[in-house]
């Protein structure tokens, strides 16, 4: 939805996007409004509160926002690595006494400091702070309670479990690929579990039972895609756009150099969260966004040289994004472009 934005629900968008990164709190909010015609915070507040959407650590053990009714299926998923560790580290405990012990607490909310608590008392959890908590996330599918994920929320997160039986791992693969697909494709089998941090024999199965079509890049890399998928010409105009900080396409493949050029990568905006700036479709910048008393500035820090003729849709894009995270400000400052 970077080509044009579309009239999408919050909760729909982000079952077609697959999940938002949601470590930094108004990270989702930035994604869907670089995607969204006529977003507002208010619309993703109120799937969150209805549990159209929920916020839950999920992909490469980070926070996210994930579709409800799809979240069992990248719960599935994505567990499967980490309770392969998970079953080597605790082979003393028996799995299915500590799943409905632990299970059973966790109906009723609970903070991180609980969950160390209890978690700590099983024989071989690492005494720090987030050995506990990574046990009882492995094991166990956990969301955070609302207002967890609302745009300016600052308490601190309740957790419960997910009530829903989890699918099988092949069926929970099947979708999950489907899913990242119809958003990333064409991409390659260690896109997709390096996307998911998962194992790519994770997705074995699902990628002999899915239907797709296969092309080859330009090193002869195979790349699968769904049936029928749009491929743009690469005459394609791609507008600006402000992503978020681990916006979805900085981290959809494992090859970095699809959307973050070589001269680019040395600066690791992956690993430092920076908000990025696209243009043409490649990462040209990174912006952050200053408030004072009564006005809201948006510094652009170009990677790259910057063609005039994309300045002022930038700029033009600069104060979108200001106006959206700060409807209040009185005065919107660009600088650097």
């Amino acid at each position: 939805m970077l080509l044009d934005r579309k009239p999408v629900v919050p909760a729909e968008a982000i079952r077609r996007l697959t999940p938002l990164q949601g470590q930094d709190a108004p990270a989702p909010y930035v994604a869907l409004a670089a995607r969204l015609d006529g977003f507002t915070p208010e619309a993703l507040e109120a799937d969150i509160s209805s549990r159209s959407v929920v916020k839950t650590t999920i992909m490469r053990s980070t926070l996210h926002l994930v579709g409800g009714d799809e979240y069992p299926a990248y719960a599935q998923l994505t567990r499967q690595a980490r309770m392969r560790t998970w079953r080597k580290a605790y082979s003393n405990l028996d799995e299915a006494e500590v799943l409905a012990d632990l299970g059973a607490w966790l109906t009723e909310p609970r903070t991180n400091d609980e969950i160390r608590q209890r978690v700590g008392a099983y024989e071989g959890v690492p005494d720090d702070p987030w050995g506990p908590v990574s046990f009882a996330r492995t094991l166990l599918p956990l969301v955070q309670l609302p207002p967890a994920g609302f745009l300016r929320n600052r308490q601190r997160p309740r957790f419960i479990v997910d009530p829903r039986p989890l699918p099988e791992p092949a069926a929970a693969a099947a979708l999950v690929l489907a899913r990242y697909l119809a958003a990333f494709g064409p991409a390659s089998r260690r896109d997709v579990a390096s996307w998911a941090g998962a194992a790519q024999r994770d997705f074995a199965e699902a990628f002999s039972s899915l239907a797709s079509v296969s092309y080859r890049d330009e090193h002869g890399t195979e790349l699968f895609d769904l049936p029928h998928q749009p491929l743009p010409p690469a005459s394609t105009r791609l507008p600006a756009r402000f992503l978020a900080r681990w916006d979805q396409p900085l981290l959809a493949y494992a090859d970095r150099e699809r959307i973050i050029p070589l001269e680019v990568q040395p600066l690791k905006l992956t690993l430092s969260g920076d908000a990025t700036v696209t243009v043409d479709g490649r990462v040209a910048a990174s912006w952050s966004l200053q408030r004072g008393r009564t006005s809201v500035k948006v510094t652009v820090t170009p990677h790259l040289e910057i063609r005039r003729s994309a300045r002022a849709e930038i700029r033009a894009e600069a104060r979108r994004t200001a106006r959206f995270l700060e409807p209040g400000a009185d005065r919107v400052e660009v600088a650097g472009v």
